[in-house]
């Protein structure tokens, strides 16, 4: 199969699949290199495609609809606890992001929608991003609407870990 004809494969692949699809997968099914497969995903980028790399593998980004970005500040230890409070109220946490003074912004997509995901995120060892600005942190979340956004708000102030500076 020719480097063209699967791109188009791996993109309707990753428009059909409801879950996140790891590069070493995508290289067993196509029979080519992890490598080559990464890519492959940088090519159909390039092309306009939307494709975001999470903990768990590859997704479409579609999360243009009803995002917006919330400001929060905690403790690593609270990590779990703030993510299950956002997917356990419906909302899908797309990315978390920090503000380096040497690098600027930098992003972790993240993709969390359920427990699951939580879970799978928390077990991993290594530093947090908010860990390089002592806990404050920004999310783009996408929420059903903006009555929606507001109640998640008033429930992160209400378990303080909305920032208020």
């Amino acid at each position: 199969m020719n480097g063209k004809r699967r791109r188009t494969y791996i993109f309707n692949l990753l428009s059909k699949s409801e879950e996140a699809i790891s590069a070493t997968s995508l290289a067993k099914r196509y029979k080519v290199s992890r490598q080559i497969i990464v890519g492959d995903i940088a090519l159909l980028r390039a092309e306009g495609y939307k494709i975001m790399a999470t903990p768990r593998g590859y997704v479409l980004d579609e999360t243009e609809k009803n995002t917006y970005i919330i400001a929060v500040n905690h403790a690593p230890d609270r990590t779990e606890e703030e993510l299950q409070l956002l997917i356990s109220n419906g909302v899908q946490v797309v990315n978390v992001m920090v503000e380096h003074p040497i690098y600027g912004e930098l992003v972790g997509n993240l993709n969390i929608k359920t427990q699951q995901d939580v879970d799978n995120f928390t077990s991993k060892e290594g530093y947090l991003l908010s860990t390089l600005t002592d806990g404050i942190h920004l999310h783009t979340i996408v929420c059903d609407d903006d009555d929606h956004y507001q109640r998640i708000t008033k429930l992160l102030s209400e378990h303080n870990f909305l920032y208020d500076n």
